[in-house]
């Protein structure tokens, strides 16, 4: 019953409250690579069986400890008295699950661009996504902006906001744990194909997709009901879904950019090296500022819609479970 609260007011507090400049999450990526490196410098092995075992080993046991922990204080606290247990529990919801940032960074680029400062719509996505910028174009810089919004909304907060449904704040803890450690072992920004030169860290990469596949599809799912609520092109969506989505992120793009009428993906360069990503959808409509805008609007609606979905879905459960129990 108490998810019924949380979800929603989380939503609203990641809206409406701006976070502090503190993110917990960074020890994680922190404490695996200090894991790494003590392998690395302990172990007279070079075998990759062994660094993909004592990886998952560390992995595991990071992931468990952030899942014990909030476990059982919130058992404890909410025995001491509900509201107690929920505060603390929406708190570590506040915390974990994130929306507002990636529609603050996006709404700048686009005044950026709307008052010709080029420049710092520019600085501004490298800040975010950590992609060399400096000799992209416009419209180049109009898709990476609208890809960023897209996937860090989905990844951030619907993704972990589906195993706060199956498992409260420390389930949702858990999954945002594997998702940091396989951000941290990935060598790209965008492309979660199991691919990795980290072999210590290949398990959060291979167990973090899997994972992913069907909130992958239900977000998409929604971004064209989302489409059909704004009378956008909700059957190219579809269409471009179908044919472009061949992986988690890449579904999330096709369901836009098929709504939208654009072309998303393509090459981009980090660390001086070029990373070439699947393209998706079509180049139908020219590309401007105002893309952005629209993006925003239909990329927060989804996210509403799919908070919606889930509270029904949790509501049904509910009512199956007092039938038949």
């Amino acid at each position: 019953m108490k998810i019924l609260l949380i979800l929603p007011i989380s939503f609203l507090l990641n809206i409406f409250v701006k976070k502090f400049n503190f993110n917990p999450f960074i020890f994680i990526s922190r404490l695996h690579f200090i894991a790494e490196d003590l392998y690395r410098k302990k172990s007279k092995s070079d075998k990759k069986s062994i660094s993909i075992i004592i990886g998952t080993l560390s992995s595991l046991i990071l992931i468990a400890i952030c899942f014990a922990i909030p476990f059982f204080l919130l058992m404890l606290l909410y025995k001491i008295h509900f509201i107690l247990g929920l505060i603390i529990e929406l708190a570590l919801c506040y915390i974990t699950l994130g929306i507002r940032k990636p529609l603050e960074v996006s709404s700048y680029i686009f005044h950026s661009l709307e008052n010709n400062d080029i420049k710092k719509a520019k600085s501004l996505l490298k800040e975010n996504i950590e992609i060399e910028t400096e000799d992209i174009d416009e419209d180049q810089l109009i898709k990476n902006t609208i890809e960023y919004t897209a996937i860090s909304i989905a990844e951030d907060y619907i993704y972990p906001a589906i195993f706060l449904l199956l498992g409260g704040a420390p389930l949702c803890i858990a999954y945002k744990v594997l998702y940091v450690l396989s951000e941290s072992s990935s060598d790209s920004v965008y492309i979660d194909e199991n691919k990795s030169n980290d072999v210590f860290g290949i398990f959060n990469i291979k167990l973090c997709y899997i994972l992913n596949i069907i909130p992958s599809i239900f977000s998409s799912i929604i971004n064209i009901l989302t489409a059909v609520f704004f009378r956008y092109e909700y059957k190219n969506a579809f269409a471009t879904l179908k044919r472009d989505g061949k992986n988690n992120k890449s579904r999330l793009e096709a369901s836009i950019a098929g709504a939208l009428n654009i072309e998303l993906g393509g090459e981009y360069i980090k660390d001086g090296e070029i990373y070439d990503r699947p393209v998706v959808g079509e180049y139908l409509e020219d590309l401007n500022a105002n893309h952005i805008e629209k993006a925003n609007k239909f990329i927060l609606t989804s996210a509403i819609f799919a908070l919606s979905v889930l509270i029904i879905i949790k509501l049904i459960s509910m009512l199956i479970y007092s039938i038949a129990f």
